[in-house]
């Protein structure tokens, strides 16, 4: 079962020369732009091809179904903003304390995705399903693996534990970041953020501070 819902969310083949990958790209591009319209499940192989401005049959070169063009998209987004929040707190962590750097890396994250309107959705709608699981397992493992290398917390907890801690902080986060996504409100997506930001650095804290158990 594990292998034939793999093969569903697996792309048929990685495009090799510069024109395949142009092709691609715009399949994923007029994914995002239906998203920013169009219910998940009313999005079809067809409507992408349309937007794209390719034949049908360029999608099932690429992709076997639908749900493999959203897992590629899904995949390529939560690539580039985990990517760029990375580069972030690897400068953050030498010149800021490191509260700070969370908050930073925070703002970074929300912006990244904020950004792409037509992503949130997908997001929203991909990550309470088991399909998707691998995929947003994927994005928790790098966030937990760029807090683990934070020097405090590699200074005041074991290396057997660090990526369990830093694993429950990015599991924590998303719900309240999920959560911030999907509201209109501005000001109330900025008090969950605030909150975000507290549940994170106050959990982290046990382990920073002077309270961590670690200590002796």
């Amino acid at each position: 079962m594990a292998n034939k819902l793999t093969d569903q969310l697996t792309p048929r083949r990685k495009p090799s020369q510069e024109r395949s990958r142009d092709r691609v790209e715009r399949i994923l591009d007029a994914t995002s732009a239906l998203l920013g319209g169009t219910p998940v499940d009313k999005i079809t192989t067809a409507g992408i091809a349309e937007t794209a401005g390719v034949p049908i049959g360029s999608v099932y070169q690429y992709f076997p179904n639908k749900l493999a063009v959203l897992a590629e998209l899904a995949r390529r987004v939560m690539e580039e903003v985990d990517l760029k929040t990375a580069s972030l707190i690897a400068e953050d962590f030498g010149v800021l304390p490191w509260d700070q750097a969370i908050d930073r890396a925070i703002d970074a994250t929300i912006e990244g995705f904020a950004a792409q309107p037509g992503y949130l959705q997908l997001l929203l709608s991909i990550r309470p399903t088991p399909e998707f699981r691998a995929i947003t397992d994927e994005s928790n493992e790098r966030m937990a693996a760029m807090l683990a290398f934070h020097p405090a917390l590699q200074k005041l907890i074991p290396a057997d534990r660090i990526q369990l801690v830093t694993r429950a902080a990015i599991q924590a986060a998303n719900a309240l970041q999920d959560w911030a996504l999907s509201e209109d409100d501005p000001e109330l997506r900025n008090r969950i953020i605030i909150e975000m930001k507290t549940l994170l650095k106050g959990y982290l804290a046990v382990y920073v501070e002077e309270r961590s158990p670690y200590r002796d």
